[in-house]
């Protein structure tokens, strides 16, 4: 999220001009500027970020054990 909305502002773009690059609302790009996560599935971020021209990288760690 802070991915995108730091392509935004790199763009001097409104909220309704990022809507149109990333093919959705004005209000779900107010939700994605105010890191409203619970509203969205991962899937949806990454067409977001994916739209914005972004590389897209997902790593499962594993937990790292006691010592």
């Amino acid at each position: 999220m802070e991915s995108i909305t730091a392509w935004m502002d790199k763009r001097n773009l409104t909220q309704a001009q990022a809507a149109e690059v990333l093919g959705t609302s004005r209000p779900r790009v107010s939700d994605v500027v105010n890191q409203k996560t619970e509203k969205f599935s991962i899937d949806t971020l990454i067409g977001f970020a994916q739209a914005a021209g972004k590389r897209v990288a997902i790593a499962i760690e594993d937990e790292p054990t006691a010592t």
